[in-house]
């Protein structure tokens, strides 16, 4: 492959790639996509607990 073949095809793979992401944005509503109002669970929540939990106390 020559080099301007090579350029040629990256064109097309990022243009069906833009396409393909535009549709999903579309599909979604433009949605909030991992935005901080996201209802989204976490391993490791922000929320503050009371659950008397010290790691180093030597109880």
């Amino acid at each position: 492959m020559e080099k301007k073949d090579i350029i040629i095809l990256v064109v097309v793979f990022l243009g069906v790639g833009l396409s393909l992401y535009r549709r999903f944005v579309q599909k979604k509503g433009n949605a909030n996509i991992g935005g901080k109002d996201s209802k989204s669970s976490s391993a490791f929540s922000s929320s503050s607990k009371d659950d008397d939990y010290e790691p180093y106390s030597k109880k």
